[in-house]
């Protein structure tokens, strides 16, 4: 049996864009990739609102993803597959950072993971890279609070399938399949979790042949 980490921000934890509460196992995606895949892998969900690539958010702590993922890959030991879904909150405001910064964050993650021993046989493991769904820029939320990030966006989708093709990892954009939720212009409802989750059941069945 295989062992996967989703490694995610708010839309890995399931955070509902009408609510704020959490959705349900079965309807985030990595539950939707766990009933897919039940017999042939166990999908560990490590999602954190708030999280980001490699930036360190000042009013709350823990949310740089290069500063977690060590002790995270520690944690789950042995992993056949690290998947990456960050990058959205790199965007923010707070951090002034382009889409090429947050490809440079992304790249960051990508080399602890093929630096550390935490797969199989003390190898490094697999890396899937999902990338970001766009905001919504007809959104009011985004527009007040994320100005500018539709620009941001197109050169962050551009960077990310750079870094991944130049570091040999698997790669997934999200936006293919996907888009966010009308409510806040940000989060992913739940049909769309189900969209993302079986698409990502498709890509793991090609990266183990399932």
């Amino acid at each position: 049996m295989k062992t996967i980490v989703c490694f995610g921000d708010s839309n890995t934890w399931g955070y509902t864009p009408e609510t704020g509460f959490r959705y349900a196992y079965e309807e985030r995606w990595p539950g939707v990739l766990q009933g897919q895949l039940a017999t042939h892998v166990r999908v560990i969900e490590e999602g954190l609102n708030g999280r980001t690539t490699a930036f360190d958010e000042p009013f709350r702590s823990g949310r740089d993803g290069s500063e977690a993922l060590p002790s995270i890959l520690e944690s789950h030991r042995p992993l056949d597959l690290l998947i990456i879904a960050l990058g959205a909150n790199d965007l923010q405001p707070l951090y002034n950072a382009s889409g090429y910064d947050s490809a440079r964050g992304l790249e960051k993650l990508i080399q602890i993971l093929k630096r550390n021993d935490a797969g199989p046989e003390s190898s490094a493991p697999e890396i899937l890279v999902i990338a970001p769904t766009r905001f919504n820029p007809s959104c009011e939320v985004v527009k007040r609070l994320l100005p500018g990030a539709e620009t941001k966006f197109s050169t962050l989708l551009e960077e990310y399938r750079k870094v991944t093709e130049a570091n040999a990892c698997h790669y997934f954009d999200s936006n293919e399949v996907m888009v966010v939720s009308e409510v806040d212009g940000v989060h992913i409802d739940a049909p769309n979790h189900r969209k993302l989750g079986m698409a990502v059941t498709d890509k793991v069945k090609s990266i183990f042949r399932l």
